[in-house]
């Protein structure tokens, strides 16, 4: 499955890249998010390749209806991730995509075309950068600490946002790098990467990535979940203080 998976991936992100390159018109979805045809036809074609080689497999995406969602495996596919970055030509987007067995990643693959870098993650055999063995942080100290966070208002519609604000007190650095995060964490440059108002597309991929590298992940409470609309990714060390400051 992991070929698969990272030709998927692959074919999507450049078919994507293409668009990107060209500006494609915009539309908005009920919930005013915006989308656009690079969104629609890349995961048309990541699915298109899943049912192909895997007809009885689940599949969730962000721009169509589930296909058999009570599978034992189902992929997780979210084309663009950062389509508000993309619209705007900055390169701060990749095409995410995980496979669930039982619910739990097993795959993980976070592809940025703008770089052609692909990061992969099996359970139990590590992440790679392009193949190569990659990490997260050995950062211990919240003083010395970069962390990344999206949108505060989403963050502020899950937490009291004096306690994130007492964390975002106490680093040292705070960036907001939108979809470019995992690639930045996942080399060890980004610390913590604290996530609100977001689902399953945005979440699968980057988990099993993000523990794969050493690190871990959970939503704000400390519980592993895909379905909290809400993340925090750590390098393990931080984690606990971080979870502790969020929660206080």
């Amino acid at each position: 499955m992991i070929d698969v998976a990272i030709d998927a991936a692959r074919q999507a992100g450049q078919l994507a890249l293409k668009y990107f390159k060209s500006q494609p018109k915009v539309f908005y979805k009920p919930d005013n998010t915006p989308v656009t045809r690079a969104d629609k036809n890349a995961e048309q074609l990541i699915r298109k390749i899943i049912a192909k080689k895997f007809p009885d497999h689940g599949i969730i995406g962000e721009e169509f209806e589930p296909t058999n969602p009570q599978a034992r495996f189902k992929w997780i596919i979210d084309p663009i991730d950062g389509t508000k970055n993309f619209i705007r030509k900055l390169p701060l987007w990749c095409t995410l995509l995980a496979v669930l067995e039982n619910d739990k990643p097993i795959i993980g693959i976070a592809y940025y075309p703008y770089t052609d870098e692909i990061f992969t993650a099996q359970k139990g055999k590590g992440a790679y950068l392009n193949g190569k063995r990659t990490y997260v942080s050995k950062i211990k100290n919240l003083n010395r600490t970069t962390i990344n966070h999206n949108s505060i208002y989403e963050i502020s519609n899950i937490i009291k946002m004096k306690n994130f604000m007492e964390l975002y007190s106490q680093v040292e650095n705070r960036r907001n790098l939108g979809s470019l995060v995992h690639n930045q964490f996942l080399k060890g440059n980004i610390d913590v990467n604290i996530i609100g108002g977001a689902d399953i597309e945005d979440f699968a991929a980057p988990a099993i990535l993000t523990e794969e590298a050493g690190g871990k992940f959970t939503d704000f409470s400390g519980k592993f979940s895909l379905t909290s609309h809400c993340g925090v990714f750590s390098n393990g060390l931080l984690h606990q203080q971080v979870i502790k400051l969020l929660n206080s």
